[in-house]
């Protein structure tokens, strides 16, 4: 009897010390991958998947629809982050009054590697490639690489700014030889910034912006700026709110629509 009382003090005091290992171990933070990998000081890999979707159907004198998708893959270890992102936009409209049908569709697909080397101070790699047909854009393709700042604030604030210098290179979907636009590969300045913050388990806000600009004309830049509401109905599915802005100075010179203004309603998926 003895030996039995023995042996189950033995294994209930081996359950307490795994227990209580593992509940020391180090944990993700909510919102890792807004965050620097020096934080949380997690070894294990870590993975992330968000997709995002909305429909706006219209009617009046413009009538048509349009499709807004994304979806972005995240994956950590150690102190590198790897992020792939692809978003793709179509819209199908029929304006009554000038009797023509719009039809354009634009794509983005960007992947990038972050190294942090402190809790504040990341570097960055990454490569882009898109199309759109509103800015007459064929293929466009720019790689980069800067110095970035990641900061979190009581675990609800979440801030990345990253300023980086990069080539690109650009073809339009129509003859631009007696046009006065840049043409072959250039250099670049690239300025983006993230802030997102989390209200409670229902309620956050992202805001998203970037600037970029030739570095041998400073008058042909691109700005963009995303802000989006989520709701949470069921984790891990949200309602999305968001207003986008674009302006490309670039397409403006070829006469193409390079301001561009949308709201949207739709549904994200956090995982």
């Amino acid at each position: 009897m003895k030996k039995i009382l023995t042996s189950i003090i033995i294994i209930c005091s081996t359950l307490n010390i795994i227990f209580a290992q593992s509940d020391n171990e180090p944990k993700p933070s909510p919102q890792w991958w807004l965050g620097s990998s020096l934080v949380d000081s997690v070894d294990q890999y870590l993975f992330h998947v968000e997709g995002a979707y909305s429909f706006t159907k219209m009617t009046g004198s413009i009538a048509g629809e349009m499709h807004s998708g994304s979806i972005k893959a995240v994956v950590r270890k150690n102190i590198f982050t790897n992020n792939a992102e692809y978003l793709i936009d179509k819209m199908d409209l029929n304006i009554k009054m000038l009797a023509m049908n719009y039809i354009t569709e634009s794509q983005v697909f960007s992947d990038y590697v972050d190294v942090d080397i402190s809790k504040f101070l990341f570097c960055e790699g990454g490569f882009i490639w898109e199309r759109d047909d509103a800015l007459l854009i064929k293929n466009r393709y720019s790689l980069y690489v800067g110095l970035g700042f990641n900061g979190t604030i009581y675990e609800k604030h979440y801030l990345k700014i990253l300023t980086a210098i990069g080539r690109i290179d650009q073809s339009y979907s129509i003859p631009v030889d007696g046009i006065d636009v840049v043409k072959g590969v250039h250099s670049v300045f690239y300025l983006r910034q993230t802030y997102k913050y989390v209200l409670d388990q229902r309620f956050s806000f992202m805001e998203q912006a970037y600037y970029l600009t030739n570095t041998n004309k400073y008058d042909r830049y691109r700005v963009g700026v995303n802000l989006s509401f989520y709701i949470a109905v069921v984790q891990p599915v949200s309602i999305m709110l968001g207003y986008n802005y674009k302006f490309d100075k670039e397409s403006k010179l070829l006469g193409a629509i390079a301001e561009n203004t949308t709201q949207t309603i739709g549904i994200n998926i956090s995982l």
